[in-house]
């Protein structure tokens, strides 16, 4: 039997050129699934939308299915975002995507736009067992107990010095994870909910502050506390231990690549973002000549993984030219 992916992002017109890239990835590198692709958007341009569509549509004689979501309440959106560091209301379109996507979809894996990129087999992530959680992430934090490594839970959050700050950063990373939308339709998420925890934590931590959580990884994080299942755990209690979101930053505390083949890739934590570097061959889609960034500037162990991200990026410049869409 053929395997088959539910992939989500989300984004606004400027990360659109940088999700082509990873499409072509993705088709690359699961040659034996067909993939539904889910695009949540409330503000990209018809042309940007033809060209995601035409894209799929190419890739692997068009095994990646487009479906595009426009999002409603993107205001709400815009709203939660004011107190999360800086990122875009895209960055929180994920919160509602059990009340977005189809009803029979029972589960979505969510990728970051633009600096993600899949590289191997994401099968064991994918069917990775619930068991009974609304989320399967790579975990980036613990609390220690009796010496162990242990997980955070929701009454951790009233532990305003060991519990509340560490979740509010994020206790797992949101470059990539599995979420379980059969069990977020049955608890009966809303967007009002969502707004309704921001509102308690802003009249928790002041109501001016505007860096109350660390982006989406932090509200995900305070609202899913509990609810969610690390890839790997209990048998493995490794903060670096990231196949499906492999952070770039492992790199800032280790010389050495990992003893595991990472399959999906963040471009999290560097100097600079991919499409950033100064390569031998410079692609003007995907490039500005003026942001450009030495590969020197890159940790030991980083620039192959950006080289890699370079050949998919001349890859796909070739096949959008061949289909019509110019520079």
């Amino acid at each position: 039997m053929k395997k088959h992916y539910n992939i989500m992002t989300s984004c606004d017109d400027n990360l659109v050129p940088y999700v082509t890239v990873g499409l072509t990835a993705m088709a690359h590198n699961l040659k034996d699934a067909n993939i539904d692709f889910f695009f949540l958007h409330s503000r990209v341009s018809q042309k940007n939308i033809e060209m995601l569509k035409a894209l799929c549509k190419e890739l692997e004689n068009g095994k990646i299915h487009f479906h595009e979501i426009l999002v409603p309440h993107a205001e709400i959106y815009s709203e939660l975002s004011k107190y999360g560091n800086g990122w875009a209301g895209e960055a929180y379109y994920s919160l509602c995507a059990h009340l977005l996507l189809p009803d029979n979809i029972d589960r979505v894996l969510y990728l970051d736009a633009g600096d993600t990129l899949i590289v191997g087999d994401i099968e064991p992530y994918y069917n990775y067992d619930f068991q009974g959680k609304s989320l399967v992430v790579t975990g980036s934090r613990y609390k220690l107990h009796g010496g162990n490594l242990e997980l955070f839970h929701a009454d951790d959050l009233g532990d305003w010095e060991n519990g509340l700050p560490g979740i509010l950063r994020g206790i797992f990373n949101s470059g990539s994870y599995m979420m379980n939308l059969d069990k977020m339709r049955k608890d009966e998420r809303t967007l009002a909910d969502y707004q309704y925890l921001s509102l308690k934590l802003r009249e928790l931590l002041g109501k001016d502050n505007r860096n109350i959580y660390w982006g989406d990884q932090g509200l995900l994080s305070a609202s899913f506390v509990g609810d969610v299942r690390y890839y790997g755990f209990p048998e493995i209690r490794n903060l670096w231990y990231m196949p499906y979101n492999f952070c770039l930053w492992y790199y800032d505390r280790m010389n050495e690549n990992p003893d595991y083949s990472p399959a999906i890739l963040h471009f999290a934590g560097t100097a600079f973002k991919p499409w950033n570097g100064s390569y031998p061959i410079f692609t003007k889609r995907f490039q500005k000549k003026e942001q450009l960034h030495s590969i020197n500037e890159l940790k030991t162990g980083q620039a192959g993984y950006f080289y890699l991200w370079h050949e998919y990026a001349m890859m796909t410049d070739t096949i959008l030219e061949k289909i019509g869409f110019e520079n």
